[in-house]
């Protein structure tokens, strides 16, 4: 493999923009196919593929956010703080965890190689110009949601991922400080 310090530079440098920030263009289905390619290069501990990828465009995605307040089952004002409600941008990609039984490959190996999905997503969308946010919010908790986008109650979202063009560029924000977080293990 060859030294990418592209790689390293778009790693250091990518930021989330928030949904109700993102607009049109998003990504072509070219781009998107190569989105999603990428997001499937991820670590997934006997190829089991514990997870599936909904791609929602924007009629789907006007829909969906119609029917949010219907299903929501909570506090009206945490509604209203929902961070998707603004979005303006298509594609929208859910992810999903699909757990498998296994003895070598537990849920928690299977979720963390979901996350891995996201995550790719995310870097993949930036190295082609784009920006993203990754939400859960209470809508990725909710039974009802899942019900309604025929996610089954024992699988788990792991994600809503919003892709678009900057209307602004992100604040950077505080980022951990490596040496407060990184221990050299002495045994």
């Amino acid at each position: 493999m060859k030294n990418s310090p592209d790689t390293i530079e778009l790693l250091m440098s990518r930021r989330s923009l928030l949904a109700g920030k993102l607009i049109d263009p998003g990504p072509t289905e070219e781009e998107l196919e190569k989105i999603l390619i990428c997001a499937t290069r991820v670590p997934d501990h006997k190829g089991i593929c514990p997870w599936r990828i909904q791609v929602v465009d924007r009629a789907n995605q006007d829909t969906l956010h119609a029917k949010l307040p219907e299903l929501h089952e909570g506090d009206p004002a945490s509604l209203n703080k929902t961070n998707s409600k603004e979005a303006k941008t298509a594609p929208l990609l859910l992810i999903v965890s699909s757990y498998t039984a296994s003895k070598k490959a537990p849920r928690s190996e299977q979720l963390l190689s979901g996350a891995a999905v996201c995550q790719n997503i995310l870097i993949a969308s930036s190295a082609l110009g784009y920006r993203s946010q990754w939400l859960t919010e209470w809508f990725a908790y909710n039974d009802r949601v899942k019900e309604y986008l025929g996610i089954a109650t024992i699988e788990d979202i792991l994600g809503f991922i919003y892709i678009g063009s900057e209307t602004e560029t992100p604040k950077e924000r505080p980022r951990p400080n490596v040496s407060d977080i990184v221990t050299r293990l002495q045994l």
